[in-house]
């Protein structure tokens, strides 16, 4: 099991299963995911921005040693790392639609040299001290659209093959979870019609 405790994998699928059901959805497992892969940044997009709409975006990003801890488990949707990129980068960001369910990383796709010289790094990843990224895409047959990703600062060792097996293993869990979290919000929408209607 890529060298996950049994107890500490079985604590994160419950975690990605409640995501679902959660407000806002996954607020306790990308803490876990955190942990999991050692990531200074976990993202879900579950909703891309686009023109008018701000889309899903929840990030977690871990304390500073001696940081006193968030009273939330996730990121600001106004902290500036999450609007500028919901505004201005998630356009220039080079690792957006990953071929669905397969485990990527930057450093996979870009040299340090040609990330360092992107207008993506020296605009963005570098003002919030970033530079590695791994992640996944994946979602529910209809249509909707989940990408992962899990950050590390540049002193930060690369991601490696453990990381990667721990991603593999989880994927296909977050992927039934996603289902389950589009087929809620489909009937939560259907009951809010057919509740209309009636009155």
């Amino acid at each position: 099991m890529a060298r996950l405790a049994d107890k500490q994998y079985d604590h994160l699928l419950q975690a990605i299963y409640r995501g679902a059901m959660e407000q806002p959805p996954w607020r306790s497992a990308l803490p876990e995911l955190s942990k999991a892969i050692d990531a200074q940044v976990v993202s879900l997009v579950l909703r891309p921005p686009s023109q008018g709409d701000r889309g899903i975006i929840l990030n977690y990003v871990r304390s500073e040693p001696g940081e006193q801890p968030a009273e939330t488990t996730l990121a600001d949707p106004d902290d500036w790392e999450v609007s500028a990129y919901r505004e201005q980068f998630f356009a220039l960001d080079p690792f957006i639609n990953l071929p669905p369910q397969q485990i990527i990383a930057l450093d996979d796709i870009l040299t340090d040299a040609e990330l360092i010289s992107s207008d993506y790094y020296q605009h963005y990843l570098q003002p919030i001290g970033l530079f590695r990224i791994l992640g996944v895409d994946t979602g529910d047959p209809e249509g909707l659209l989940a990408r992962l990703r899990f950050s590390r600062r540049r002193e930060e060792a690369p991601f490696d093959r453990r990381d990667k097996d721990v991603l593999e293993l989880i994927t296909p869990h977050l992927r039934q979870a996603i289902e389950i979290y589009a087929r809620l919000n489909h009937m939560a929408s259907e009951r809010d019609i057919y509740a209309g209607a009636v009155d």
